[in-house]
């Protein structure tokens, strides 16, 4: 049997880039899931490190968004 040459580089790099519009998809259900942990975790426990953690999560996710929809708004 004769063996076969690998590549010396993954030919799977481009497969696991995502457009921007399937990243902007996925943050806005991040932020939803996130949205709704925090009115969780503020309605029962009230754990003020995981909602100053969740808090702090969903302010850069929300502005990583913003930017992007500026991005798109030619701004």
């Amino acid at each position: 049997m004769d063996r076969i040459e690998q590549l010396p580089q993954s030919d799977w790099t481009d497969q696991d880039l995502l457009t921007k519009d399937e990243a902007r998809e996925r943050l806005v259900e991040e932020i939803a899931r996130t949205r709704a942990r925090l009115d969780e975790v503020r309605a029962g426990s009230g754990d003020g490190a995981e909602i100053t953690l969740l808090e702090r999560r969903l302010d850069a996710m929300e502005s990583t968004s913003n930017e992007y929809n500026d991005y798109l708004a030619g701004k």
